[in-house]
């Protein structure tokens, strides 16, 4: 009696939420269905809720009630009753086979009329030998809406066979279906599952969700006891269990005295683990809770946040990881570089391809993780290291310097910062290792190029195929300001990069004289003489277009400049010539001297020909004897176009028919 008081309040209670009828895969079998779905005519089923007046068919002969009863065929469904007069019906006998019991499922709607307050109603009663509960009584059926139904039917008579009768005002029935009972459906609890707290505290819980078939009383546990009628919670609708820790629900549920098997299902609290470092260390496939401190000992910083892949990079300290949200929601506002990170967060450690990976899972969630600007912090900058300790700093920030691309390292272009293969290079990025490959993807932030191409003059230089448009160059060579420097490079140096020097290029040849003239800016690929107002050590030029053109070379009759970007080797027969340090032209004398430096220039010139240099407002360079203004007989100088000069200053002069640079 305990258990049916207790079942017939559940079903008191979901009255007043209107149930689903039994699934298709319900273990109980059907004894009887009605669809009604012989009747063509209006009303209920097509939408409206305020016709409904022909002769009802029935798809089971023995049904008693027609129009005379105030039964009435609807669309594929039955109207019942008027006004103020109940309509009923009764079906025809329904064996239940020696069940115990039986449970009746159907569906009503309220008439809609609203100009009347009669209010909507249906009762279902059985003949003699059977008890009804639950949704036998339903003191108000919603208008314009179709609920599903329950009625729990005990059999008192064994040798009785099952009627019901349907009494009831202004409504709509359809699909009656009785089952008997046989067996009792097992309560539904989902299946194992690891899982995590809300908070790191002790106490924090989670639910899981119980759900016993509606005409049942359920039973659950969790201190691993078995549940019954007298031990454990009783769960009358669906219900949240509480878990605290790792926990073992058991349920049962009860039919009178019929009773279901026990389900039992085990729901295990993950691991949490402190830092980056402690994460790492996890087996691949290990599902846990990470807890990013933000302290001293343990600040989490944000390296870089790939829009496109939803993965965040982050170090901690020294160790970095690669959280990989797939598909899932993440930051809003999305994380910025150099921003703290604390709090937890849980998911799946992994490592693709060396790349030490935390990967989302249903329990992951950005909502217990704190992100802040920092204060008084310094920026987070990239570590410093050599190509060969690369594989020590998967997913972390570095910097490795002169690396050629595609020969020394493996360059990616993962966001949108690449370099060409052969180009000498400092790099700044994410190392994103592929297996045994250790390979960077370069990123630009924080005034921090991504690609910087190296200029060495000691090395080969490889060209562009086209040009590249806002590059960072670093020249690695010194410019000294006590001679001039022959110079070229693959860029133009012009605006805010031109240096505080003196610029010559090639303009014409007097004779033997090659004449410089002032320049104010370095063309891509143009050779130059160049003498700064301090020494230039290695300087570094940002936002240039590094062009695919080859180096050139300035042609005056028998004469040229000509630029290298690579070492060259020098003919020795006097036909190529370099300006030495201490202000001459020179030319090698064997193979071993022959070799000048790229990202400079030389001179071809007749073997034979006694070259100078005449150099705008500086003076000669060459094997030309240069004496004091003060030595000079004064009548014998003319000048390069042979007009005498009685009072010269500075420049190029013809003195007792000889070329010599007055100073």
């Amino acid at each position: 009696m305990k258990q049916l008081q207790h079942m017939i309040l559940m079903l008191c209670c979901l009255m007043l939420s209107p149930l689903t009828a039994w699934a298709d895969d319900d273990p109980n079998t059907i004894v009887f269905q009605e669809t009604f779905a012989n009747n063509p005519n209006k009303g209920g089923r097509d939408g409206n809720f305020n016709e409904g007046s022909s002769k009802p068919n029935f798809d089971n002969a023995g049904w008693t009630g027609d129009n005379s009863t105030k039964i009435y065929g609807a669309h594929e469904c039955i109207r019942f009753g008027t006004g103020d007069t109940n309509g009923v019906m009764t079906t025809p006998e329904i064996s239940l086979g020696g069940a115990s019991y039986a449970v009746l499922t159907f569906s009503a709607a309220g008439w809609a009329d609203t100009k009347t307050t009669v209010i909507n109603t249906l009762t279902i009663t059985a003949n003699t030998g059977f008890e009804l509960s639950g949704d036998n009584v339903i003191s108000e059926l919603e208008k314009k809406v179709w609920n599903d139904y329950t009625v729990l039917i005990k059999v008192t008579d064994a040798n009785a066979t099952l009627q019901l009768t349907f009494t009831g005002k202004r409504g709509f029935l359809d699909d009656v279906v009785v089952r008997k009972i046989t067996t009792i459906p097992t309560p539904s609890l989902p299946d194992d599952f690891l899982f995590f707290p809300n908070t790191t505290e002790e106490k924090a819980s989670k639910h899981v969700m119980l759900s016993p078939v509606n005409y049942t009383v359920a039973y659950y546990t969790t201190d691993g006891s078995t549940p019954s009628s007298t031990n454990g919670t009783e769960a009358l609708q669906t219900t949240g269990v509480p878990i605290h820790g790792t926990t073992t629900v058991k349920a049962i549920a009860y039919v009178g005295d019929m009773v279901s098997e026990v389900v039992t299902r085990t729901y295990t609290q993950g691991n949490t683990v402190n830092g980056i470092s402690a994460f790492c260390d996890l087996a691949d496939g290990t599902e846990a809770r990470i807890f990013l401190a933000d302290d001293a000992s343990h600040e989490t910083r944000v390296l870089y946040y790939d829009e496109t892949r939803h993965q965040l990079f982050v170090r901690e300290n020294t160790k970095s990881l690669c959280v990989d949200f797939g598909n899932m929601t993440t930051f809003s506002p999305t994380p910025q570089y150099n921003q703290h990170i604390g709090g937890w967060i849980v998911g799946k450690k992994a490592t693709d391809n060396g790349l030490p990976k935390l990967i989302a899972t249903d329990n992951t969630s950005t909502a217990f993780l704190a992100i802040a600007d920092p204060v008084t912090e310094k920026q987070t900058a990239p570590v410093e290291i050599a190509a060969s300790e690369l594989s020590s700093y998967p997913a972390d920030w570095v910097t490795v310097k002169e690396q050629r691309v595609g020969t020394d390292l493996a360059v990616i272009d993962r966001f949108g910062t690449g370099a060409y293969d052969g180009a000498l290079t400092d790099l700044s990025g994410i190392v994103i290792p592929d297996g045994s490959t250790q390979q960077i993807a370069p990123i630009t932030q924080n005034s921090i190029p991504g690609v910087v191409y190296v200029l060495d003059e000691s090395q080969e230089f490889t060209s562009p195929t086209t040009d590249i448009d806002n590059a960072t160059v670093r020249l690695k060579r010194t410019l000294s300001k006590d001679y001039w420097n022959t110079f070229a490079v693959p860029f133009e140096i012009s605006g805010a990069n031109v240096f505080d020097a003196n610029i010559r290029e090639f303009d014409s040849v007097e004779g033997n004289t090659m004449v410089f003239k002032a320049a104010s800016k370095i063309e891509a690929g143009v050779p130059y003489l160049i003498k700064p107002s301090e020494d230039i050590v290695n300087p570094t030029y940002s936002n240039v277009t590094l062009s695919y053109q080859p180096a050139k070379g300035i042609v005056r009759g028998d004469y040229r400049f000509v630029a290298t970007y690579v070492p060259k080797e020098l003919a020795t027969d006097k036909t190529e010539l370099f300006l030495t340090t201490d202000g001459k032209l020179g030319y090698p004398t064997s193979a071993s001297e022959a070799t000048l430096k790229g990202m400079r220039a030389y001179i071809q010139a007749p073997a034979s020909a006694n070259v100078a240099l005449f150099v705008d407002g500086e003076g000669t360079i060459t094997g030309i004897e240069e004496i004091d203004n003060s030595q000079l007989t004064i009548d014998n100088v003319y000048n390069l176009n042979g007009q005498r000069v009685t009072q010269p200053r500075k420049g190029l002069f013809i003195v007792n028919g000889k070329k010599l640079i007055i100073h």
